[in-house]
């Protein structure tokens, strides 16, 4: 059984990635390797950043790949850009999004 229902019990609604990429709330720009994990950004975030979101994602990913005390074993977040850029990692993908978008 998932962990989190567990601690918390069945959830009471769920909105799924794939009803957010559909309702371009999030905009998936690509996957990381054979493992098919979806990188998406906030549509807020791409709209600022769409000329140069590949340099955004490669940052990102460096710096998910550092260990850090807060990681849990079901997500990682990094701020790559203080007050401007979060990326959160998780078992549904890796988001990039503006701290207001959280």
């Amino acid at each position: 059984m998932n962990p989190l229902i567990e601690m918390y019990g069945e959830p009471i609604s769920v909105y799924t990635l794939e009803q957010a990429l559909e309702d371009g709330i999030l905009v998936k720009v690509g996957e990381l390797s054979s493992l098919k994990i979806p990188v998406v950004f906030t549509s807020n975030l791409f709209n600022d950043v769409k000329d140069h979101y590949n340099d955004i994602v490669k940052k990102g990913l460096e710096m998910l790949n550092q260990k850090d005390a807060e990681d849990s074993e079901h997500s990682r977040m990094r701020i790559v850009e203080q007050k401007r850029i979060w990326v959160i990692a998780n078992s549904e993908g890796v988001t990039f999004m503006k701290p207001e978008d959280y």
